[in-house]
């Protein structure tokens, strides 16, 4: 591998982690702060909430929170989960897709479960970068979202 390869494959490794990681840190706000809203004990938190995939844990965080903050910004967290839901979707790409890192940016193949047609995408490294720009972003909302407390009126 050329240098100029190795750089641009190391640009692509470094978005790609960097991406996983932003995601799982928006990914264990969502569990931290359901197992919080529903009281569950810690050691009952890995059985529980951890058992979760995403999908499942953004069903049950919008229903919990949709009831327990109807009240209040129920709407507000249904928003931030569900594009979280989507962010998923990414994740998706990254993780089970076939890299190319050091061509074209970095070249990602991927073939969604629900389709069967294989998608191509390049300039991945820079589009990575954004996303997990998005996802860091993303949980600083979960968090003030999570942590609101209504105004108190006499």
């Amino acid at each position: 591998m050329s240098e100029v390869d190795h750089v641009a494959a190391e640009k692509t490794y470094r978005a790609i982690g960097r991406f996983i990681f932003e995601f799982s840190q928006a990914e264990y706000t969502i569990r931290h702060y359901l197992a919080q809203e529903i009281e569950l004990a810690e050691e009952h938190f890995v059985a529980v909430i951890e058992s979760y995939d995403v999908a499942l844990l953004c069903t049950v965080a919008n229903e919990v929170f949709g009831k327990s903050r109807a009240n209040t910004n129920a709407a507000a967290i249904k928003e931030l989960i569900n594009n979280f839901r989507e962010l998923n979707n990414n994740r998706n790409r990254v993780a089970h897709g076939l890299w190319v890192a050091f061509k074209d940016g970095g070249i990602v193949h991927h073939v969604p479960r629900n389709l069967k047609s294989r998608s191509t995408a390049a300039n991945q490294a820079a589009a990575l970068e954004k996303l997990a720009d998005e996802a860091c972003n993303l949980r600083a909302e979960l968090e003030r979202a999570f942590s609101y407390t209504p105004p108190w009126w006499p």
